[in-house]
């Protein structure tokens, strides 16, 4: 379980940083297995992976398929507990580079200056 809450949260720091840098959404979806294990998710040879966009950030596994899905932009409905701390962020994202000050890439970065 805790294996799957650890590729879960690196999956969303992938979605995160694919929000952000359009090159590195390119990247993604046209190497996904070689971003994956860049980010320290790796998966068996013979399974097959799949990157698909839906209507939430998951990671599922069915058979010799694991399929790693994402939305194609950051939620719009974010409240100030989706913020970190309930605060606006002062800085830029060190993951992701961006500003953050929206709260919409929800990398959760660990500058931990806001």
């Amino acid at each position: 379980m805790v294996e799957n809450l650890s590729e879960d949260l690196l999956w969303s720091q992938v979605v995160a940083r694919a929000w952000c840098d359009g090159a590195f959404m390119t990247r993604l979806r046209s190497d996904p297995r070689s971003v994956l294990a860049e980010h320290g998710i790796d998966v068996p040879q013979g399974t097959e992976v799949a990157v698909e966009e839906g209507d939430e950030v998951k990671v599922e596994e069915a058979d010799t398929v694991r399929r790693f899905t994402f939305t194609p932009n950051p939620p719009d409905e974010l409240m100030d507990e989706d913020l970190v701390g309930g605060a606006v962020a002062q800085c830029w994202c060190g993951w992701c580079a961006a500003c953050a000050r929206c709260g919409r890439c929800a990398c959760r970065c660990s500058c931990r200056c806001f």
